[in-house]
């Protein structure tokens, strides 16, 4: 395909808010997972999570607080994209495509929290800011998004699926400039949920390491703003990067686990890997959805395997959920984010907490430590509950340089 420009990007997760600050934590390998406070926790022995920090100026929307950190992050980006004030300039249709699995999470919160408190006696009013479709149409008025719109809700495969919708519309030309993002916020449902589940890890989040417990969740959004080439003046500089390619498959395996071989994010890595029109040797870093737990991080190295073969062994490959946390529906967004900065400066994110490493994986370069490295195209991976699977393909599309 053509390639498109990533023209802006924007992210606050519980590292900072701003991609400049999550990038300072990144490059000095610091988490900012940390103690839970917004929800009580009783008894429960899970006790970290990741809380991003709160808004320091109003981002001109209403709403509830995750649909604010999601505005915020859209007009960081479009600001990066030369958008003055984060609005899209008149005249060009902007598509705005957003990646979600709790969206309006807490509205729900609040009502369920009155509900137990007073029964049916609390009312249903509590659920009025829970209609997804008015908060999406607040967040297009707010950005003067006037093309396309659409919410992407397909587990945790969501936000780079917003951002592949995204790369359609434009090619489809029905948009000159495409919003796309990804967001989902610490909740204490999915906090139950994923415990229920056991899938939570009462200590540290050890990526493809053999002491590792499972996940811990946070606090994530992100924005990428792409536009066909050429629309950038030169006096805007260089564009952040390049997408070159996406896919995306549904392999139906289980409601929970994916598919133990991994083939359906084989068979989105393959299709990402076909739209670029590159070959898997071309490829210089993956992001790896990498959850820690051991079904998928098992899965998703035998479908690395699959589609690289021998050449694995010389492709670094590293999981930025130690630092934040699985962001859910916006890690596809966030890790796209990561992806595109390790690109711009030429530094591979290291996998956090790695040691040690769990040998039955295979050998894989797993960056215990981040480094500087000269590379083309990188690949981010995003896997979901019901064999939801999206890859990418960036390539680096500028100097080094301010973030």
């Amino acid at each position: 395909m053509q390639p498109l420009e990533v023209t802006g990007i924007g992210v606050t997760t519980c590292l900072g808010a701003g991609r400049a600050a999550n990038w300072r934590q990144v490059l000095a390998g610091r988490s900012g997972l940390g103690p839970i406070t917004r929800f009580e926790l009783g008894d429960c022995p899970v006790r970290a999570g990741g809380e991003a920090p709160e808004l320091s100026s109003d981002p001109g929307v209403s709403g509830p607080p995750e649909l604010q950190q999601l505005a915020a992050a859209c007009v960081e980006a479009l600001e990066c994209a030369g958008c003055s004030g984060g609005r899209v300039p008149a005249g060009r249709r902007a598509a705005l495509v957003v990646g979600s699995s709790l969206a309006g999470s807490s509205t729900g919160e609040k009502f369920f929290d009155g509900y137990l408190r007073e029964g049916p006696r609390a009312g249903f009013c509590a659920l009025e800011g829970y209609y997804i479709e008015g908060q999406l149409a607040e967040l297009a008025r707010r950005l003067v998004a006037t093309g396309p719109s659409a919410l992407v809700s397909n587990a945790c495969a969501a936000g780079g699926s917003s951002i592949a919708r995204g790369a359609a519309l434009l090619r489809a030309g029905r948009a000159d400039l495409a919003i796309c993002a990804g967001y989902d916020p610490l909740s204490i449902f999915t906090f139950a949920g994923f415990g229920s589940l056991l899938a939570l890890s009462r200590s540290a989040v050890r990526p493809f390491s053999s002491a590792r417990e499972g996940m811990l969740l946070g606090d994530g959004y992100a924005c990428i703003v792409l536009e066909p080439p050429g629309r950038r003046s030169a006096s805007e500089g260089a564009a952040m990067g390049k997408l070159v390619g996406y896919g995306e498959s549904a392999d139906s395996h289980h409601l929970t686990h994916p598919h133990p071989q991994g083939g359906g994010a084989a068979l989105a890595m393959r299709r990402a890997l076909a739209v670029a029109g590159i070959s898997p040797g071309d490829v210089g870093y993956i992001n790896c959805h990498g959850t820690a737990t051991r079904a998928n991080d098992s899965a998703e190295a035998n479908a690395l395997r699959a589609v690289f073969g021998e050449s694995l062994r010389g492709v670094p490959v590293s999981s930025s959920k130690p630092f934040f946390g699985h962001t859910l529906g916006a890690a596809g967004t966030v890790e796209a984010v990561v992806t595109l900065m390790a690109l711009r400066h030429g530094f591979l994110p290291p996998t956090l907490n790695l040691e040690p490493q769990d040998r039955e994986l295979g050998e894989l370069d797993l960056v215990p430590v981040g480094r500087a490295s000269g590379f083309r195209y990188a690949m981010p991976n995003s896997f979901g509950f019901g064999g939801s699977n999206v890859s990418l393909v960036f390539e680096k599309g500028g100097c080094d340089g301010e973030s």
